[in-house]
């Protein structure tokens, strides 16, 4: 065997000597047609090549992740002049069964020899992968491509650029990550360095922008070539907006560095846009470098030079320094979607010999026109709603957002659809370009004005800008409630008031009179279905009796909510009820030297003022406002009683019912107690394996966020995840220092508390945990001839092990010892004669199992003890 590893050396050597060609690489796949349940997919496998070096593949073996391997035949070679390279297209064709995920890769035995960041890179191959996504929730997919050439040199100690201008034939979302280059069965290769592990520091740094793609090595500490690999993720939105990954991309890529003294162009920034489909959009870029006498060529990439319809140009003068071009793209309605544009502007100066580049992204969202000419009619108690169909015949379909009352959003540039903060709900879509109508009958409430918008939705989930607000008031054709007021707080005679607004709009001749109301009654907020009160008949709309007084009530315990029906023909004839309006309730939460008062009404108005009375112990005097249904009382002492009512002020959106409407609640009296907690301390930690002994330091919560805190607990776990228990209290808000060692281990977890004068506990400190630094080595040698010195085989001074396992060979491998004592104590005996062995050589193997805070864990040592002195036999 020994005689045969030089011939094999040298047969693979000369083999080796030709792994010089490949320079760049990636494999593209894509379904090639629409239908649904044809699983025929194509594959490109794009390498890009040195011309002179002897290798050459007329074919590659492509795996195409599901079992199946095939030989492809190369289509087409590019020359790429000035360069000694050449861009290689092998294409492919597979079916797949069905759905799942696939990992398509190509191996092949050819990476270039003396690669600085690859060790032996001579015997590494070349290997790129591609992973497919088919599934039910996604559907097919095709993969990332690449617009820009991945051969770029480098200058030594200069900023290195490149931008791959990656681009999605379906508008999947992309992001990057930097990934190991991949060797000899595509296993990630060992001890691979990103670029800037070649002679690391502050000066050399090697990142991907995650959201350009953009790649920056700043700078180069060494010449020679390199390899460095970037993955390519694609993201879809699905469903409700949940963004699904739909497979990746890896580009396997080679830099060579060579001296040089050209510093690289510089491109100014050009900021992002949007712009509605139908615009031209048109733009300077402007471009330079600082070494005078450079000329600078500038160019552009990106998406929006490849659309079918309209694409955008790049009209850029001879070169020059410095230079601008013009972009130019007269947008449409195809260019619609979710996914912005990104377009990557390139400059590249004349430098010699690396000509080098700068590069600068910009994206640009395309958003579809806002639907046109919107109008709300109202009909009954519906409002119907009507539009023009959009002028985008790839819509399909609208949304619609309503909220009460006028709003006045005017959007943003960028700002498609209807944001939340406008106060706009969705309630319901139409589907199909021309579906421009919608009768919105869900929870009106008349004497409300409601206004619209609405949104035109494309075939990926983009919006358009939306439609002018558009407004409507329901005819007043039933009362309306305006007043329900807490007179009286008592268990048994309180006193609410209630009181309405006739029915104006109603069609006196359809509907006509003598007309009545009945009051109906509930307790708390949503239902009325108690008759307490119908009204005199009168024969006309404008009934006089639109109050009552409702006695003996319990207006302590809750609020109580109110309804009132109106009736024609002399009863006979049901023409409606008022939406239901309740009392105003307050619930008192009591806290430390505060109270909060929670306000809870349930109103078809809106209020937008409470103000909140205090009893002073003469009268209930202001002591605040609040435009939100919660008001803290502070600087409060505790155990005293305070009572309050609140008022509040409020109205209907339509302006021809009576306004403001004001209403009280009840009066309730509350007494502040301390139930607050101090804050959590802040703990660190110092964790001292050769004492042992972990010391902990904390915060004092009287210095910053508490006044009352006079005790600590103080918690423990032995184990990352384990149960804490209280190991120990502290009384004394001073004393923020605790020792602690767990026998002879310091490994763990530990939490602080903070506990006030009344007992309140703060939550958990932050957590701290320490590790034990565990040691255990033997020693090579020792003399078992009983003269009390080095007797017996034992470790040096250890700490942090449980236990080992320990198996002592002679030359024979024969085992003459064992033990699991971590103090072993051989006194060089045979385990099954008890005899002494012979002096000699030992092997042993000895399993430590160590105690760390994450648990036990294994590290083995191996190695030879020589015995001296035993006074035994032949030597081992």
């Amino acid at each position: 065997m020994r005689r045969l590893l030089p011939l094999l050396l040298s047969a693979v050597l000369p083999l080796l000597s030709l792994a010089t060609h490949n320079r760049a690489g990636e494999i593209i796949v894509c379904k090639l047609n629409s239908d649904p349940f044809d699983f025929t997919y194509e594959a490109l496998i794009i390498t890009h090549t040195k011309t002179s070096a002897p290798a050459d593949r007329p074919e590659l073996v492509l795996d195409w992740g599901d079992g199946e391997i095939d030989t492809i035949p190369r289509e087409s070679i590019t020359p790429i002049p000035g360069l000694d390279a050449q861009r290689n297209v092998y294409r492919g064709f597979h079916v797949y069964a069905g759905p799942g995920v696939f990992t398509l890769q190509m191996d092949d035995q050819n990476r270039n020899g003396g690669v600085l960041n690859i060790p032996n890179s001579v015997a590494q191959s070349f290997c790129i992968r591609t992973q497919l996504v088919i599934s039910a929730q996604t559907g097919h997919n095709c993969s990332v491509r690449f617009q820009n050439s991945p051969l770029q040199d480098a200058c030594f100690q200069q900023p290195w650029i490149h931008n791959s201008v990656a681009y999605d034939p379906d508008g999947d979302s992309l992001s990057y990550e930097p990934v190991v280059c991949r060797g000899l069965n595509c296993d990630p290769i060992t001890g691979y360095d990103y670029p800037d592990g070649v002679f690391p520091g502050a000066n050399n740094n090697y990142d991907i922008d995650p959201v350009t793609g953009t790649i920056t090595w700043d700078s180069p500490q060494a010449t020679g070539e390199y390899n460095i690999a970037f993955r390519v993720y694609e993201w879809r939105r699905v469903g409700s907006g949940t963004w699904v990954n739909v497979g990746w991309v890896t580009r396997d890529m080679q830099v060579t560095v060579v001296p040089c003294s050209n510093q690289p162009p510089e491109i100014a920034d050009v900021a992002d846009t949007c712009v509605e489909a139908g615009t031209f959009l048109t733009f300077p870029v402007q471009a330079s470098d600082p070494d005078a006498g450079q000329n600078v060529t500038l160019n552009a990439l990106g998406q929006p030079f490849l659309v079918g319809s309209s694409p955008a140009s790049f009209t850029s003068p001879n070169p020059g320094n410095p230079v601008t071009g013009i972009f130019n793209w007269n947008t449409n309605c195809s260019h619609v979607r979710l996914q912005p544009y990104q377009v990557v502007f390139n400059a590249t100066d004349n430098g010699q010999p690396v000509q080098l580049q700068d590069y600068s992204t910009m994206n640009i969202t395309v958003v579809g026109p806002a639907p046109e000419n919107p109008s709300a009619t109202p009909s009954g108690t519906q409002i119907d709603l009507q539009w023009d169909a959009s002028i985008c015949s790839n819509v399909t379909g609208y949304a619609i957002y309503r909220r009460s009352g006028f709003y006045g959003f005017v959007p943003g540039p960028c700002e498609t659809g209807v944001p939340g903060y406008t106060g706009y709900q969705f309630i319901g879509s139409t589907s199909g370009l021309n579906s421009t109508t919608y009768s919105d009958d869900q929870g009106l409430i008349i004497g409300n004005e409601y206004c619209y918008m609405v949104v035109a939705l494309f075939p990926d989930g983009a919006e358009s800008y939306a439609s002018v607000e558009f407004c409507a008031i329901l005819d007043r054709q039933v009362p309306v409630i305006t007043h329900v007021s807490v007179g009286e707080t008592d268990p048994a005679t309180g006193i609410d008031t209630v009181r309405w607004s006739n029915a104006y709009d109603l069609d006196t001749v359809a509907r006509p009179g003598p007309y009545q109301f009945r009051l109906y009654r509930g307790n708390g907020f949503n239902t009325a279905g108690t008759l307490i009160y119908t009204s005199p008949t009168h024969p006309f709309l404008a009934h006089p009796d639109t109050s009552f007084l409702d006695t003996g009530l319990d207006t302590e315990s809750g609020p109580h909510a109110y309804r009132v029906e109106l009736l024609g023909d002399d009863g006979n004839d049901l023409i409606g009820s008022a939406s239901v309006a309740s009392s105003v309730f307050i619930v008192p939460d009591p806290d430390d030297e505060q109270i909060t008062l929670d306000i809870q009404h349930n109103t078809p108005w809106v209020n937008t003022t409470y103000e909140v009375f205090r009893f002073d112990g003469v009268q209930f005097v202001l002591i605040g406002t609040s435009t939100t249904p919660t008001y803290t009382d502070t600087g409060l002492v505790n155990g005293q009683e305070y009572c309050y009512y609140v008022k509040t002020i409020g109205a209907y959106s339509n302006p021809d019912i009576v306004a403001p409407l004001i209403n009280f609640s009840q009066e309730v009296c509350a007494v502040p107690v301390d139930l607050t907690p101090p804050c959590p301390p802040t703990l660190e930690l110092v964790n001292d394996c050769e004492e042992p002994l972990n010391m902990l330091t904390w915060n004092n919560p009287n210095n910053s966020c508490a006044d009352d805190t006079w005790q600590y607990n103080i918690w423990f776990t032995d184990s990352l995840g384990g149960e804490y228990v209280l190991i120990a209290t502290l009384n004394s808000a001073e004393d923020t220092t605790f020792t602690h060692v767990n026998g002879s281990s310091v490994a763990g977890c530990y939490a602080v508390t903070a506990i006030d004068t009344v007992g309140n506990e703060s939550a958990f400190s932050n957590e701290v945990c320490g590790d034990n630094c565990p040691e255990y080595e033997l020693p090579n040698v020792f003399t078992p001839n009983n003269d009390g010195r080095n007797d017996t085989f034992r470790p040096f001074p250890y700490r942090g092990v449980n236990r080992i396992d320990l198996q002592v060979f002679n030359r024979w491998g024969q085992v003459v010892f064992t033990t699991e004592d971590p103090d072993i104590g051989w006194n060089g005996t045979h385990r099954d004669t008890n005899e002494p062995v012979p002096d000699g050589v030992y092997f042993y193997v000895c399993r430590v199992f160590e105690e760390r805070l994450a648990g036990e864990q294994l590290r083995e040592l191996t190695g030879s003890v020589t015995i001296l002195g035993s006074g035994s036999g032949p030597v081992n």
